[in-house]
C-alpha cells in the first residue's frame, strides 16, 4: 500500500494530464480520487521526518488556516470551506512528502517531463488544427462559465481561441507549465551537464508553447530566468557556457519563427487588441488589481475571514470572489497573520536555497516566480496553476539544507543515475 501510495504521488503529473484528458472527452471528474492518496502519502512521510522549526511553522499555518472558519464573527458556506481544504489544504501537503527520503532527490521533477511534453504536443496539434470535437470542448466550457452579454463573450471565446491550453479550456496550466519545464530542462543542461536529447526537446517545446499560451508573466519570467542563467554560468565559469550562448541562438531563433508564425496565423486587429489588453491600464494586470484592492480594501483585518471565502469557489458557487491576486485574496482569507505566515515561510526557503544554489537552482526559482505571479494570480488555491509544486519546492528546499554536507556525493551519484552509468543505488534511493 506505501509503495503504490509513494509512486502515485511521484507520477503525481501523469494522473493530471490523465484526468483532463478525459474530461475533454466527457469522462466523469474522478480527480477526487488524489485527495486521500495525497493524504496517505503525506501521513507516511511524516512518521519519517526529523522535524525542524520551519516545518513547525508550515504546521502552524495549516492549522490556522483549517481553524480560520470556527473564528470568524459570521458562519459563511461549509462548501466554500470544504473547497478550500481542497484547494489550500492539500496541496500544502506536499510540504511533508517533499521532507521525505523517499522523495528526497529529483525524481519528482524528472517524472514531470513525459506528461508534461505529451500535453503540451497535443496542444500544438489542437492549437493549429482545431479538431471539430476540441473546439467543441472548449467554446462550451467557456461560455458557460461566463456570465456576460453575447458580444463581450464572443470577444472573450476568440481571445481564449488564441491561447494554447491543450486539454484544459484555459491557457494557465500550460502557461505555467511550459515556464517550469522550459526552468528545468535549461537547469539540467547549463547547470547539471546531464541532459540527453529529451530534455533539448523539452527545452524547445516548452519555449515554443510558453509564448503561445499567451501568460505575460510567464514569458516575462522566462526572459529573466534566461538572463539570469547566463550570468550565474559565466561567473561560475561553468563547462555548458558554450553550449548556453547556442541555446540563446536557438532561443532567439524559436522568438522570430514564433512571432512570424503569429503574425500569418492571427488577425492584425486581434494582434493589436491583445496588445492593448496587456499593457493598457483598464483591462490589464495592473489597472485591473488595483480596482480589486480597492473594492477589497475594507473586508481585510489581521485574522481574516475564512478559509475558502473569496477563491475560486467562492466563484464557483455565486459568492463574490478574489479570483486575480493572492496578495489581495490570501489577507481577506486568512488575514495579515496568515499572508505574513506565507511569506515568511517562502522568503526563509529561497534564502535557505541560495545556499544551496547549486542543488536548489530550480526549487529557488520556481518559487521566485510563484512570488512575483502572486500579483496578478491565485498561485495558492487554483489547481491549474499548480500550487502543490510550489510546497514541494518549499519542502525539497528544507530537505536539502539539511543534509547540505552529502548533497555533493548525493548528486553525483543520482547524475550518474541520469547519464545511464552505474551508480552507488543507495546514493540515489528516493
Amino acid at each position: 500500500m506505501e509503495k503504490l501510495v509513494v509512486n502515485i504521488v511521484k507520477y503525481y503529473y501523469w494522473f493530471l494530464v490523465a484526468i483532463a484528458a478525459s474530461l475533454m472527452l466527457g469522462m466523469r471528474d474522478v480527480s477526487s480520487a488524489l485527495i486521500p492518496i495525497v493524504i496517505i502519502a503525506a501521513a507516511i512521510s511524516c512518521s519519517s521526518i526529523r522535524w525542524a522549526k520551519k516545518d513547525g511553522l508550515v504546521f502552524a499555518l495549516l492549522l490556522y488556516s483549517l481553524g480560520s472558519y470556527f473564528f470568524v464573527e459570521y458562519a459563511y458556506s461549509m462548501r466554500l470551506y470544504y473547497l478550500g481544504i481542497r484547494s489550500q489544504i492539500v496541496p500544502m501537503l506536499f510540504y511533508f512528502i517533499a521532507r521525505s527520503e523517499k522523495f528526497k532527490m529529483d525524481d519528482f521533477f524528472e517524472n514531470s517531463r513525459a506528461p508534461l511534453f505529451f500535453a503540451m504536443m497535443c496542444g500544438v496539434y489542437f492549437y493549429f488544427f482545431l479538431p471539430d470535437f476540441y473546439v467543441s470542448y472548449k467554446a462550451n466550457v467557456i461560455w458557460s462559465n461566463f456570465d456576460s452579454d453575447v458580444n463581450a463573450l464572443s470577444g472573450k471565446l476568440l481571445y481564449e481561441f488564441t491561447r494554447m491550453s491543450s486539454f484544459w479550456p484555459h491557457s494557465y496550466f500550460i502557461g505555467y507549465s511550459s515556464l517550469f519545464l522550459f526552468m528545468y530542462s535549461a537547469k539540467k543542461i547549463v547547470i547539471d551537464d546531464v541532459y540527453k536529447k529529451f530534455d533539448l526537446a523539452c527545452f524547445a517545446l516548452s519555449f515554443f508553447c510558453l509564448f503561445f499560451a499567451q501568460q505575460r508573466v510567464s514569458i516575462a519570467f522566462c526572459v529573466l530566468f534566461f538572463v539570469v542563467l547566463t550570468v550565474y554560468a559565466t561567473i561560475k565559469r561553468l563547462p555548458s557556457c558554450k553550449l548556453l550562448y547556442s541555446l540563446w541562438i536557438c532561443a532567439g531563433a524559436l522568438g522570430t519563427g514564433i512571432f512570424l508564425i503569429a503574425m500569418n496565423y492571427l488577425d492584425v486587429d486581434f494582434v493589436e487588441y491583445v496588445l492593448n489588453r496587456s499593457v493598457n491600464y483598464d483591462g490589464s494586470i495592473v489597472g485591473d488589481r488595483f480596482a480589486l484592492f480597492d473594492q477589497f480594501i475594507d473586508r481585510l483585518n489581521v485574522f481574516g475571514s475564512g478559509l475558502g471565502r473569496y477563491g475560486h469557489g467562492a466563484v464557483e458557487e455565486g459568492y463574490i470572489g478574489i479570483p486575480d491576486s493572492d496578495y489581495i485574496r490570501v489577507p481577506a482569507e486568512l488575514g495579515f497573520l496568515g499572508l505574513v505566515m506565507l511569506l515568511i515561510i517562502c522568503v526563509h526557503a529561497i534564502i535557505s536555497g541560495l545556499r544551496i544554489f547549486k542543488y536548489a537552482f530550480f526549487e529557488v526559482c520556481t518559487l521566485c516566480f510563484c512570488l512575483v505571479a502572486m500579483i496578478g494570480a491565485a498561485v495558492w488555491e487554483l489547481g491549474t496553476l499548480q500550487p502543490f509544486l510550489y510546497w514541494f519546492c518549499i519542502g525539497h528546499i528544507q530537505s536539502k539544507l539539511e543534509r547540505r554536507e552529502d548533497l555533493e556525493e548525493e548528486y553525483s551519484a543520482y547524475f550518474k543515475k541520469l547519464s545511464g552509468q552505474e551508480p552507488d543505488e543507495e546514493a540515489v534511493e528516493g
